[in-house]
């Protein structure tokens, strides 16, 4: 078999995928085809026969006198936009109106808002120069504060509690932090 150059092997291999292709397929054709249908055997009939009678039922009443009474609509409360929904001629409602724009009297009255309603007390204006600042809050010796730190040299911080100090941030250069052969970033 050592002595088989490539183009025959390439030719066994496909020939070899051929054959097993077309043996699939006939197999899932065998499989898909539908048996066919034999008629069913009926049985002798019997020439017995059930006679079956159907009895008229006795009607009392007589189409005449059947009564239906009116059936009432009641009034429905109607919003007048324009539309007319009755019968089978429609129309459209009416093409809505853009507010008339509040006058600047409107807008510099303080004693109303642009759109008319009444404000019940006038606002007071704020000198902003002479607002008060709040007091901090005072510290409180059982709670410790951002940044405090105790006798052992430790530091609190919220939310992680008590951490030991590790003394000054460090750096490093990383000289071989390249990526396809670019540095990434500015590292000066």
């Amino acid at each position: 078999m050592n002595n088989i150059n490539d183009k025959t092997k390439r030719r066994l291999i496909v020939a070899s995928g051929l054959i097993i292709s077309v043996i699939f397929i006939v197999l899932i054709t065998n499989q898909l085809k539908k048996e066919p249908i034999e008629d069913a055997v009926l049985p002798n009939q019997s020439i017995e026969t059930n006679d079956i009678i159907v009895e008229k039922p006795v009607i009392t009443e007589k189409e005449d006198e059947i009564i239906v009474p009116e059936i009432e609509i009641q009034d429905t409360e109607t919003i007048d936009n324009g539309a007319i929904d009755t019968g089978t001629e429609q129309t459209i409602q009416e093409d809505v109106e853009k507010p008339k724009e509040p006058t600047e009297e409107q807008l510099t009255d303080p004693t109303q808002k642009p759109n008319g309603d009444k404000v019940e007390t006038p606002p007071e204006p704020v000198e902003h120069d002479k607002v008060e600042k709040p007091a901090e809050t005072p510290k409180s010796n059982d709670v410790p504060q951002g940044g405090d730190t105790n006798n052992q040299g430790k530091t609190y911080l919220p939310g992680f509690g008590w951490i030991e100090n590790s003394g000054e941030n460090q750096g490093t250069v990383a000289e071989d932090m390249y990526e396809n052969g670019n540095k990434i970033g500015n590292m000066d």
